[in-house]
């Protein structure tokens, strides 16, 4: 098999000419999965394993050891086996579909309220005044903490996450000083909530744990990985979505034309912008897949930027098209290691994309919007808009 040299960073026209070539290709950090249907079959199969997670990102960044990295290794995103499945649990049981969607008139009513205080409809800082707001009023919500405690939350989650998704090596004590601000809350927040329990996040973490199914120490190491994961990348995949929406307004029309498709819609933006640009697998042992053995000890990456786009499974795959056949979004990986917030993101960014096309039809972009690809993840960096 001829396998060709593709750059993590690889540009659009780069990986077609890759996957011309082969469904697999070779890069300084290991493979390259180019087409999506073997990106799906790898993030769904038993036999390959994730070798220590977001700690391959940790060591990348040079977080190797002290304790922050302690603290990371018990987060979900570090752990395998049966600690990760235990530790799925509670997430499965506060983000699962039926919960989520009880969540969507309160979506509705934060997203009314971020357009209802916006001053100047005709200039929008799209990023700031409304896909920041919206995930941190939420995350207020779910935990029954003040909604006036968004800035924080958002200003703590900014400086955790970004620094090591962007491999930022000098931004590594920003992350850290806001990680230890962050659990110093929480720990407070749940200590407090444990005298008289709701109908919230925070209350059903502490209920797991008089359950047995997580430990006293666990119930903040979850609470911390719903601050830390349920942020950033829904704002940012907010601003790829609608970005990718406004910059060619017959894809807009798309969706006036019927915004009870803005799932579909949705749908389509992950696929030609996501905000995760690869997954990773590690291969613990010699594993065969479409006749290429994958050797022992090798990180697989599945390009979902290039499987996203892949002519083989997608016709006229550059193009953005409401009705395609329904595929699955690579983004949000698969089976056992799938993203656990996925169904509350999928349901902020279709709720935004209907509240402003009923309240705000003739939304259009302010001069280019400006995005930056990492190797791992990509982030919008301006993004001004007229909502009239």
């Amino acid at each position: 098999m001829d396998i060709p040299e593709v750059s993590p960073l690889a540009s659009r026209e780069e990986y077609a000419a890759a996957r011309q070539k082969s469904w697999v290709g070779r890069s300084p950090r290991g493979f390259e999965v180019l087409t999506h249907d073997q990106g799906w079959e790898i993030m769904s199969s038993k036999e390959f394993d994730i070798g220590g997670g977001f700690g391959v990102v940790l060591d990348a960044v040079g977080l190797t050891s002290g304790p922050y990295r302690e603290e990371w290794n018990k987060q979900i995103v570090c752990n395998e086996g049966d600690q990760r499945t235990k530790m799925r649990q509670p997430y499965m049981r506060l983000l699962k579909p039926q919960q989520v969607a009880k969540l969507q008139g309160d979506v509705r009513a934060i997203i009314n309220g971020i357009l209802d205080d916006i001053e100047d409809p005709t200039d929008v800082d799209f990023m700031s005044q409304i896909a920041w707001r919206l995930p941190t009023q939420l995350y207020c919500d779910l935990i029954s903490a003040p909604r006036e405690m968004a800035p924080w939350i958002g200003r703590v989650t900014e400086s955790i996450n970004p620094p090591l998704l962007t491999l930022d090596k000098d931004r590594l004590p920003e992350s850290e000083a806001a990680y230890w601000e962050g659990l110093e809350f929480l720990e407070k927040h749940i200590d407090e909530k444990r005298a008289h329990l709701g109908d919230d996040f925070t209350s059903e973490l502490i209920r797991c744990e008089l359950e047995g199914l997580i430990s006293h120490d666990e119930v903040k190491t979850v609470a911390m990985s719903l601050l830390i994961a349920s942020m950033d990348n829904t704002l940012h995949q907010l601003g790829l979505t609608f970005g990718t929406l406004l910059e060619d307004r017959s894809r807009w029309e798309q969706v006036l034309a019927k915004p009870t498709a803005a799932p579909q819609a949705a749908e389509e933006t992950y696929r030609l912008c996501p905000r995760f640009g690869v997954i990773a697998r590690h291969a613990s042992k010699d594993i065969e897949v479409n006749g290429f053995t994958v050797p022992a000890d090798s990180w697989i990456w599945i390009s979902t930027r290039s499987g996203g786009r892949d002519e083989t499974k997608f016709e006229d795959p550059d193009n953005f098209r409401m009705g395609r056949p329904a595929s699955r979004a690579l983004m949000f990986g698969s089976s056992h290691y799938s993203c656990l917030g996925a169904t509350l993101a999928r349901l902020e960014i279709t709720e935004t994309m209907k509240i402003i096309a009923e309240r705000f039809p003739n939304i259009h972009l302010k001069g280019d919007w400006r995005k930056v690809e990492g190797s791992l993840v990509t982030e919008v960096e301006h993004l001004s808009v007229s909502l009239v």
